[in-house]
């Protein structure tokens, strides 16, 4: 078959068994493992988000809308849909309210990027779910209009930190990453971008008030550089991954300047910049004994130590 349809097939294949192994698809496909991936490297260029999931049940994923019925539907259409759908509910001279309700979850459906449900982060790791999703979705209609509107939003936000304080902030998008929504912005108070968890958002107020986002910014490489317990500090790792983690991580990018060595058939060296100690450390922990911690030395240190108390707690 063409490429193109081997392509189609693909993301047909990744639709209907929502996570397939390189060895999979390249058996249902007829083609080779090294030819797998480099369908994946085309789709990546064409933006169409396959993710590779590690471990033994990991394996490729469609993540994203979905492209095979996209109705290339924008986020500022389908959220001022959701906007009409509020308003109207509430009308008493409007008879088409369970319809109109009906069309709008059937437009959520088919283009869930109208939700922005981008992980920009680099470090894809365990993705939990919110305990309390009802928080994260309760303001989130008017924070997503005021996204769209640039229009300045009076916030009440309770931090792990500092409790409950009164913002004012500039919301520039919402993004989700390890299923937990978080809202970038840019906060009067301190005069410096922020990055706020929207189930910690406890009110929220439309101003009047407009702003401008800089020319320059960019919520992807923001994302990138800030998201994480520990987003300040970065760590330059080196480790050694054995079978049966180090065919999937081989697949995947994790880190920037990564770098995959193979020295033996199932056995890499794993280097790599990557940010957020927690995140590394839980991604670390569920390789098991597959996994050496080469460099850095402290963070070796530091699992050590996590080990030891979970055995003293079990």
């Amino acid at each position: 078959m063409s490429k193109f349809s081997n392509l189609l097939r693909l993301l047909i294949l990744l639709k209907s068994k929502k996570r397939m192994k390189t060895k999979e698809i390249a058996y249902a496909l007829g083609v080779s493992e090294r030819m797998i991936r480099k369908y994946m490297s085309d789709l990546a260029e064409a933006n169409v988000n396959v993710e590779s999931v590690p471990g033994p049940t990991g394996g490729y994923e469609l993540v994203g809308y979905d492209y095979l019925l996209n109705l290339d539907i924008k986020a500022e259409e389908a959220i001022a849909l959701q906007m009409a759908t509020v308003v109207l509910k509430k009308s008493t001279n409007f008879d088409f309210k369970q319809q109109l309700e009906n069309l709008n979850d059937k437009i959520k459906i088919l283009n869930e990027s109208c939700n922005q449900l981008d992980d920009y982060s680099d470090n894809i790791i365990i993705k939990p779910k919110s305990s309390n999703l009802d928080k994260e979705i309760k303001f989130e209609l008017e924070i997503q209009s005021a996204c769209i509107s640039k229009k300045k939003l009076l916030i009440k936000y309770c931090s792990v930190s500092s409790g409950e304080t009164e913002r004012i902030i500039h919301p520039y998008g919402i993004i989700t990453r390890n299923n937990f929504k978080y809202l970038v912005a840019y906060c009067e108070n301190r005069k410096i971008k922020l990055i706020f968890k929207l189930m910690r958002i406890t009110q929220v107020a439309s101003l009047n008030d407009c702003f401008d986002i800089p020319a320059t910014f960019s919520i992807k490489e923001f994302m990138k550089n800030n998201l994480g317990l520990f987003h300040d500090e970065n760590y330059n790792l080196k480790l050694l991954i054995k079978h049966p983690f180090s065919k999937a991580i081989s697949e995947g990018l994790y880190a920037k300047n990564q770098k995959i060595k193979w020295v033996k058939s199932e056995t890499i060296i794993f280097e790599g910049q990557m940010s957020g100690k927690t995140d590394i450390i839980r991604w670390i922990l569920s390789m098991g004994t597959s996994v050496t911690v080469l460099e850095p030395m402290v963070l070796k240190k530091e699992i050590k130590e996590n080990l030891k108390q979970m055995l003293e707690i079990i």
